[in-house]
């Protein structure tokens, strides 16, 4: 696509050089008179002193009217008188012989009403027998910088035509540009990026705006002065977006504070205009942001050469700075040879008008290679990135898995002896006092070393869901007998309750739930245990509470009891391991369920949901 896009600016550049040379002139003597009350006639201005003037009138922003007087030669052939730049709003045709007629055109006025209908304004001359005054009264509150050409009418529509052709160039060129770094933003949604593709777009507008050609479409759906002021919006919002994109690119090299602060007070300024534009104060909006636009391609310059710090860690997904340097160097000339003669500074010429297109197209080039190359790195790093996670990730499960394998063999080693030594206490200490004591350690020991399991499956994601449709209040009592446990429970359940869920996990959680209970409740008081079905609108849960009134070592954090290898600082005395709790929490979110603990003077009560 870069090559497609050189290939179309070359071309330009060639029809850009033969309409430099095409015109041939037939006005002898062109002078000026300026009006600054705005108010004379064309019977008044007659008589005044007019100051002659080669090529190009340079007057800059001004409030007054400038008549023009021009001196044409006789020719058989018609004549047509072109005023440029398409940018000229209001041209008003004096003919001493013709006084009585109202001839008008220019960017204030209807394309289709012009005598001449064509990209720049003109009025036809026809044949002109013997030397001609015209005088013009042109009022804009853009710059007068004013060209006039008068010529045959063959020849006129020949420069016309690579006129258009070049209007229209830029205006395609400046379209495909904003819709390539749209791709490519589309591909990396970064904040940079995004900032230019708006600028472009902008530059697009602007470019379709300021060379007529929205005027020559849509001026039969939208009052004319509407699109006139919508091209002063793009005039100004032009260098306003352009400073916001700059310094966020900048930054990216390491924007040192001082002129961090130097685009922010720039881009005050271009709020401050903004401003202006919209309280009406055209002239002079338009003039503060030529001169804003100047200040911005000095302080872009400045900043490339001076104003970065360098070696930081976002470096290398731009350019390195010297293209950057270059680029900032060329703008200074493009922007002098556009810009200046607009601020009536330096004398202006045919490059003039197309000096800030040329940018357009030429700015919106260099960035598209240089945002580009920064979304190709940005690519390449987003890449490499994902293959070290990937790398990273493949390291983890490879661990977690010896790790898996590891505990298989532990448990199965320790398992074994753990049978023997339950088989030999049974018959050394069977009918003793240490009898209870030794099958409690023994269960302590198989029970972690349950919990253990089951957090490795967890880990490695290895659990897998079965469900099927049980009887819940079932597998409570079965639960509750299989703990063999002498504590009494009070249980507030239906006789009956079907449920559709994996009872192994339930089973599980209801079995570390009545553990804790156990544990850490007061002796010989009742557990509170109670169910039931709540009916919903699309689906129905299962809710189960476990409460029990709290012992010695007192409550535990509510907002840590869930935590892994939590355990209250009173509860160190009790054996455990600080996983049943853990483990319900993660059971139950694999069931798509919920789990709270809450906490009373008294009591502590562990509410549990899951589908059902």
């Amino acid at each position: 696509m870069l090559k497609a896009l050189l290939s179309a600016l070359f071309l330009l550049t060639i029809l850009f050089c033969n309409q430099a040379a095409a015109n041939t002139n037939h006005i002898i003597e062109q002078a000026y008179f300026e009006d600054q009350s705005n108010s004379l006639s064309v019977d008044s201005v007659v008589t005044e002193k007019f100051t002659p003037f080669q090529d190009w009138l340079t007057k800059g922003y001004s409030p007054s009217s400038y008549w023009i007087k021009l001196k044409i030669r006789p020719s058989e052939r018609n004549l047509v008188l072109r005023i440029r730049p398409t940018f000229v709003e209001t041209v008003q045709l004096f003919d001493p012989v013709d006084i009585g007629s109202d001839r008008i055109t220019g960017a204030k006025h209807f394309w289709r009403e012009s005598e001449v209908q064509s990209y720049n304004h003109s009025f036809n001359l026809g044949v002109i027998k013997e030397e001609k005054i015209l005088f013009l009264k042109v009022k804009s509150n853009r710059s007068y910088l004013l060209a006039f050409d008068v010529m045959p009418i063959s020849e006129y529509l020949g420069v016309e035509n690579t006129d258009g052709l070049l209007y229209f160039g830029y205006i395609v060129f400046t379209l495909a540009l904003a819709l390539g770094l749209f791709g490519a933003w589309l591909t990396n949604r970064e904040r940079v990026l995004g900032a230019f593709v708006i600028q472009q777009f902008i530059a697009f507008l602007h470019t379709l705006f300021v060379v007529g050609y929205a005027r020559f479409f849509l001026d039969k759906y939208i009052d004319v002065s509407t699109i006139n002021y919508f091209s002063y919006v793009l005039v100004v919002g032009y260098p306003l977006i352009a400073i916001f994109a700059n310094k966020l690119l900048f930054e990216d090299y390491g924007l040192r504070p001082t002129f961090r602060h130097l685009f922010n007070f720039l881009f005050c300024i271009s709020l401050i205009i903004f401003t202006l534009l919209i309280f009406g104060h055209i002239n002079t909006a338009l003039r503060l942001n030529a001169q804003l636009v100047m200040s911005a391609i000095f302080l872009l310059f400045f900043t490339a050469w001076f104003g970065t710090l360098g070696g930081i860690a976002k470096t290398n997904i731009n350019l390195p700075i010297n293209y950057l340097r270059v680029y900032c160097t060329l703008n200074i000339v493009m922007w002098s040879i556009s810009v200046l003669p607009l601020l009536g500074v330096i004398q202006g010429n045919d490059l003039t008008v197309h000096s800030y297109l040329l940018y357009n197209v030429l700015s919106g080039l260099i960035f598209f290679w240089l945002l580009q190359y920064r979304a190709k790195s940005i690519l390449k790093n987003e890449l490499a990135n994902s293959a070290a996670l990937k790398e990273e990730a493949e390291y983890e499960k490879s661990r977690r898995e010896d790790q898996g394998k590891l505990m298989a063999m532990l448990t199965h080693e320790i398992r074994t002896p753990l049978s023997v030594l339950k088989l030999v206490v049974d018959r050394k200490v069977s009918g003793s006092d240490l009898e209870d004591y030794a099958n409690r350690a023994v269960n302590n020991i198989d029970a972690i070393i349950d919990k253990c399991i089951q957090l490795d499956q967890l880990d490695l994601n290895a659990l897998k869901i079965h469900k099927t449709r049980f009887n819940f209040s079932e597998l409570l009592r079965s639960t509750i007998a299989d703990a063999q446990s002498e504590r009494q429970f009070l249980i507030t359940s239906p006789d009956s309750m079907s449920i559709h869920s994996d009872s192994d996990i339930v089973r599980v959680i209801l079995s570390n739930l009545i553990t804790n209970a156990e544990k850490y409740s007061i002796p010989h008081k009742k557990i509170l245990i109670s169910s039931e079905l709540i009916e919903g609108s699309y689906s129905s849960q299962l809710q189960f509470r476990i409460q029990n009134e709290l012992g010695d070592i007192g409550a535990p954090d509510a907002a840590q009891v869930f935590d892994k290898y939590y355990r209250a600082s009173s509860a160190v005395k009790i054996s455990g391991s600080g996983l049943g709790l853990f483990l319900v929490k993660e059971l139950t979110h694999v069931l798509e369920g919920q789990v709270e603990c809450s906490v009373n003077q008294n009591s502590i009560t562990f509410t549990v949901w899951i589908p059902a």
